[in-house]
C-alpha cells in the first residue's frame, strides 16, 4: 500500500495544482488555495519540486512575498509547506527521506 501511496499523492497534487492555475482567474481566490494544496501535495513527497519551489520563491520575489503575506491565514499543512519551500533556507542543508 505504501508503494501507491506516493505516487497517488504526487497525481492528486498535480491535479489540484492544474485545478488551482485554471480557477485563478476567478473572481474569489479559491484557484489560489487550491494550488497551494496540490503545491503541499507535491512539495511533502518531492525533494525536486521543494528545490523548484525554492528556486522560483527567490527568482521571483513577488510570489514569495504573497506567500508570506497569507501564511498567518492559512492552515497548518500549508503553513510548512511554505516554510518548507522558503527561499532563505536554501544554504541549509536538507534532510531527505528515507524510502524505504
Amino acid at each position: 500500500m505504501n508503494k501507491l501511496k506516493r505516487p497517488i499523492k504526487i497525481a492528486v497534487g498535480w491535479l489540484f495544482v492544474l485545478i488551482g492555475i485554471i480557477s485563478a482567474p476567478l473572481p474569489l481566490p479559491l484557484g489560489q488555495l487550491i494550488a497551494l494544496v496540490g503545491l503541499s501535495l507535491l512539495v511533502s513527497e518531492s525533494y525536486a519540486i521543494r528545490m523548484f519551489t525554492r528556486k522560483l520563491r527567490r527568482n521571483y520575489p513577488f510570489i514569495s512575498r504573497m506567500m508570506d503575506r497569507i501564511k498567518p491565514y492559512v492552515p497548518a499543512f500549508l503553513k510548512s509547506t511554505i516554510e518548507d519551500t522558503d527561499p532563505r533556507h536554501l544554504n541549509q542543508v536538507a534532510i531527505i527521506p528515507d524510502r524505504t
